[in-house]
């Protein structure tokens, strides 16, 4: 399983984005919450990895941007995000997560 991922440096913060391979350059809306996302290269598809190499990514970052239900589920299963802040937006999910 791959995944596209961007690092991101912000003041002290470490921003990781990820989302799953197959949903990069696509668009998803939830109309009934009025609420659309853009998977999009020039932010979530800087580098390509694989699950190790992504999860060594993610548990240095304070900051998690994730999109995608792989990703989703790897970050469920590691503790790194908690069900409550998965949001469904059409066909995908979307979740964001901060390490204090």
């Amino acid at each position: 399983m791959e995944f596209y991922y961007a690092v991101y440096f912000q003041a002290n913060e470490l921003v990781v984005a990820v989302c799953d391979e197959d949903i990069l350059e696509k668009t998803f809306f939830c109309n009934e919450k009025e609420i659309k996302i853009d998977v999009k290269k020039a932010f979530y598809g800087k580098n390509k990895g694989q699950k190790d190499e992504i999860l060594a990514q993610m548990k240095n970052a304070t900051i998690l941007n994730l999109v995608g239900k792989d990703i989703i589920e790897l970050a469920l299963e590691e503790g790194l995000i908690s069900k409550e802040y998965i949001l469904l937006i059409g066909d995908t999910v979307h979740a964001q997560g901060a390490r204090i």
